[in-house]
């Protein structure tokens, strides 16, 4: 229906659109801070997905094994993940805000699948886990974060 209405081959009452717009902002507030950053930061929504899939061809993917907190979620999630870097150009604005804030969550969310990145999905984890997933997207983004997080202190 969404995809008709766009196309124009059809049209929403007001009523509908406005709940549609409403349901739209819900949606959007929901997300964490972290979230819209990685979503701002790497150009929005749809681009991510798309900069992943090309970053899976030309630079090496790395899966990681996860586990987490509660044993009943753990059964429909996966036990290993694939991490990939976004765009060199896309890294290079997150090195500048690791710099910025050592904000190692935003870093993370960038490199997870699009259907795992959310913040919730990375409190399901344990905490070795996130700190596991955490290390290798730090790594995949800033080769050298280490080195650059010791310089600091």
């Amino acid at each position: 229906m969404l995809m008709m209405v766009l196309r124009g081959d059809r049209h929403l009452s007001a009523k509908a659109l406005f709940r549609l717009e409403q349901a739209e902002r819900e949606v959007a507030d929901r997300k964490s801070a972290a979230q819209r950053i990685v979503e701002t930061l790497i150009d929005g929504d749809d681009v991510v997905p798309q900069i992943l899939g090309q970053q899976r061809k030309q630079r090496k993917a790395v899966d990681i094994a996860v586990e987490y907190e509660r044993a009943k979620t753990s059964k429909s999630l996966p036990a290993k993940l694939s991490l990939a870097p976004p765009a060199e150009k896309d890294c290079r604005k997150l090195r500048v805000l690791f710099a910025e804030t050592l904000d190692t969550r935003v870093i993370a969310l960038a490199c997870l699948p699009k259907q795992f990145r959310s913040e919730g999905f990375l409190n399901q984890l344990t905490a070795e886990s996130r700190t596991r997933l955490t290390n290798t997207a730090l790594g995949l983004v800033i080769p050298d974060w280490r080195t650059r997080v010791s310089a600091e202190m």
